[in-house]
């Protein structure tokens, strides 16, 4: 008895199933339709959140510049590059690198290769370790820019004087 009554529940399940499935297909538009869209305004609210966060660098960068005495080596290094993009070709590039907590030196160098800050990754890797410097990457906001070398960018990293 209680074999039949399990039997019947299984088949009846899997008729169900079957059913569902040929009825839902049917009446519902794509689903990657849907997707398409969601993923549409995601690219157009995070374009927008791009631009809002260079607008917000770009305003914290010209603060610092301003910054009166406070924190002078940072207003040192604003002024080194100055002089450095009027005399040279190359336009200066400036980012903020965030370094999180289990960031390697590798990430760290891929970061800003792919940033633009130096030319080749492999080159600040083998600089780090060199120096024995590739463990001692600090997590943190640092200010980097393109005028800077290895020894300036290891140093910042590290928060080490250059070596």
């Amino acid at each position: 008895m209680m074999k039949d009554i399990l039997r019947g529940v299984g088949i009846g399940c899997i008729l169900a199933g079957g059913i569902l499935y040929f009825t839902n297909n049917d009446s519902n538009p794509s689903h990657a339709e849907q997707y398409k869209v969601q993923l549409d305004e995601l690219q157009t609210e995070l374009d927008s959140v791009k631009k809002d966060l260079a607008v917000a660098q770009t305003l914290s960068s010209s603060k610092t510049e301003k910054n009166d005495g406070k924190n002078p080596s940072i207003r040192e290094s604003k002024t080194e590059t100055e002089t450095n993009s009027e005399s040279a070709s190359k336009p200066v590039t400036k980012i903020i690198l965030t370094i999180e907590a289990g960031s390697t030196s590798t990430t760290v160098a891929e970061k800003l290769e792919r940033s633009g800050i130096i030319d080749s990754a492999k080159e600040l890797e083998q600089y780090l370790i060199d120096n024995e410097l590739a463990g001692r990457i600090q997590i943190g906001v640092h200010e980097v820019d393109t005028t800077m070398d290895l020894g300036t960018i290891a140093g910042i990293i590290t928060n080490t004087k250059n070596r």
